[in-house]
């Protein structure tokens, strides 16, 4: 549709809204593609180790078991694929941020034939503003891999029930299927879709067309195929990891109960809230002219299913969160979140008169540029305006230490550490021999180790010393063959930041 001049006197078209007039797509894939490069450029900047979710993942990834301890796999699996691929962090870093991207692009494809080009990528462009979906910092969690396969199967959905394209019944199934190994918000979308497909009369129609019931039948059978060894593992190992936790690298005070959730959830959503109320013909002060964008009427149907593909899932996932009695990050969020902008759009109306463009606009760059600018400047001033984190660990100086010295010792490459899940993690991953890691030598934290390989080959044991005791910790005198505790290592912090930290460390030797 074009954009309108009003009698009131000249339009003054900012470059935000020219865009948006000439080429809604380009301008939006440019605006997607220049969100993900500043994420993916200001964390690996920021982050001289590898921060503890993405070494956790690709640490355990790389063992390829069908689940681990709260920890959903799909995210460890594809995490380490493209490291050992591509051999680079920076690709881990990308991916992460390029999940929003293609989750963005997604939901334009699906905005796009309800509500136009323009509206639909005004609608993501909003996106921008709302915290956590538009922040994906380094990690390539579970909830950004869900983000992209979400915004997938809303739009199979919509080809299905909404268009009548029965072969989309069948992809539904696939991606639900896979979005379970990435972590419990396929149920909730599951539920949603479920809900609005037979609460509606239009839906009900496309789904009792003949050529949709056999469509219907193998989604579900594909569903089922793929999903069914997840459900196995989950039943044999506690449904409680459903959720990451603790074990997938998720810090203390990350974590928020379903209370903080919810108003953590509201509270992300003042950037859209501040770029709707400056945009609003009623905010502004003056009647000045404005550009108008006008869509064609939308119909109740793909109206009422946008607002409960919105808020349906979140009252789901919230819900199964407190029966869990589970604290999850605000992360966990991030793909069910994603309609916020479109049914806003929605609920404007036909016609769409943006006041302050300029004003609007800069606001908008600020939401892209300023979050990962103020995530590098942080990063470079540790323990003196913000806090260590587990990003300057020195895992890079103590990875490369251990492994010449081991080497020197013994000759062989260094085939196994033994330590803390984080940072043993970050030690496995930027060691150059690539070793497993064995979990505070625990079996039942690390099954995938061999009893008889690590009793012949031996490792490399560390703890980190607080405090004056640099004894080793006595779960490991127990669980290891008996090994002599080395001078402790002093290791400045990667980007400096207070005192050194203290490494204990050992050779476990081969037997």
């Amino acid at each position: 549709m074009p954009i309108f001049r009003e009698a009131a006197g000249p339009l003054e078209a900012s470059v935000f809204v020219e865009g948006l007039r000439a080429a809604p797509a380009a301008f939006l894939a440019i605006g997607l593609i220049a969100h993900a490069l500043f994420w993916a450029i200001a964390t690996h900047f920021a982050e001289p180790s590898p921060p503890p979710q993405m070494a956790v993942a690709i640490a355990l990834g790389r063992e390829w078991f069908a689940g681990y301890l709260e920890l959903p796999p799909l995210a460890a699996w594809v995490s380490a694929a493209i490291q050992r691929v591509t051999n680079s962090l920076f690709a881990v870093r990308l991916a992460s941020a390029f999940c929003v991207a293609s989750a963005g692009w997604i939901v334009f494809l699906f905005a796009r034939r309800i509500a136009g080009d323009r509206h639909g990528a005004i609608a993501i462009l909003l996106m921008v503003s709302v915290f956590p979906v538009a922040f994906p910092g380094s990690s390539l969690t579970g909830e950004l891999l869900q983000m992209p396969l979400a915004a997938a199967a809303i739009l199979s959905w919509w080809l299905a029930a909404g268009e009548g394209k029965p072969n989309a019944w069948i992809a539904l199934g696939v991606i639900l299927g896979v979005m379970l190994y990435a972590g419990p918000q396929a149920l909730a979308f599951l539920f949603a879709i479920v809900a609005v497909t037979l609460l509606s009369e239009h839906a009900r129609a496309a789904l009792m067309r003949r050529d949709a019931v056999l469509c219907i039948a193998l989604a579900i059978f594909v569903f089922l195929f793929i999903a069914g060894p997840r459900f196995i593992w989950l039943a044999q190992h506690g449904w409680s990891n459903l959720f990451a936790g603790h074990g997938a690298g998720i810090v203390a005070g990350e974590a928020l109960s379903p209370v903080r959730l919810l108003f953590s959830a509201l509270a992300g959503h003042f950037g859209l809230a501040l770029l709707l109320f400056l945009a609003a013909a009623y905010a502004a002060k003056t009647k000045e002219n404005a550009p108008v964008f006008v869509r064609k009427p939308v119909t109740p149907f793909p109206q009422r299913s946008v607002l409960v593909l919105a808020i349906l899932p979140v009252i789901v996932a919230l819900l199964s969160v407190y029966l869990f009695g589970r604290e999850v990050r605000l992360q966990f969020l991030s793909p069910l979140l994603m309609l916020g902008g479109l049914a806003a759009v929605l609920m404007a109306g036909e016609r769409l008169i943006v006041r302050r463009q300029m004003l609007v606009g800069g606001i908008a760059l600020i939401f892209l540029i300023v979050p990962p600018g103020m995530l590098l400047f942080f990063s470079f001033t540790p323990g003196w305006v913000s806090e260590n984190r587990a990003a300057n660990w020195p895992a890079s100086a103590a990875a490369r230490t251990l492994t010449d010295i081991y080497h020197t010792r013994t000759g062989r490459p260094l085939e196994f550490v033994i330590g803390e899940r984080v940072h043993g993690a970050q030690l496995a991953v930027l060691s150059a021999d690539r070793p497993q890691l064995f979990v505070d030598a625990d079996k039942t934290l690390s099954p995938w180790i061999d009893d008889a390989e690590f009793k012949k080959k031996g490792g490399v044991v560390f703890w980190e010393i607080r405090g004056a005791d640099g004894a080793p910790p006595a779960e490991y005198l127990a669980r290891l063959p008996a090994f002599v505790a080395e001078a402790p290592l002093r290791l400045p912090w990667a980007r400096g930041g207070g005192d050194p930290v203290r490494l204990g460390w050992a050779i476990v030797p081969s037997q």
